[in-house]
């Protein structure tokens, strides 16, 4: 029997673009959480110094789409594709998209924390939250 997966998980890395990125992350995880929640996308934004990190998991179509979007937003460029692969089910089903700093840089690090305890490593090398 071959078995085929239905779900894909990205991870990507980008840089900031402009003058407010505090601003702009805030922006990023409002839109992220109301446009993955109705593809059925969850994930994980993370962003530290000058580099954002992104999961998105999901439906494969959903997926290529919302990659598609991310690509074409100006608030991020030098988009760098980290791992790709089919999966069976999401590891962060249950969230829309959690992230790091918000507006409680410690609380959001523990909630990281908490969500990636369980998650594969090759899923936790790439999110520095310890």
């Amino acid at each position: 029997m071959i078995h085929v997966s239905s779900y894909r998980r990205i991870i990507y890395s980008s840089r900031p673009v402009g003058d407010d990125v505090r601003a702009d992350h805030q922006a990023i995880l409002a839109v992220s959480r109301r446009n993955n929640g109705m593809d059925g996308i969850s994930g994980i934004l993370w962003i530290g110094g000058d580099q954002y990190r992104q999961l998105l998991e999901g439906p494969v179509d959903s997926v290529v789409e919302t990659l598609e979007r991310i690509r074409h937003d100006p608030r991020h460029t030098d988009i760098v594709v980290l791992d790709d692969r089919m999966i069976d089910a999401p590891e962060f089903g249950e969230w829309a998209m959690a992230g790091l700093p918000g507006d409680r840089p410690d609380a959001a690090a523990e909630r990281l924390r908490f969500l990636l305890r369980n998650a594969a490593p090759e899923i936790r090398q790439y999110f520095p939250v310890d």
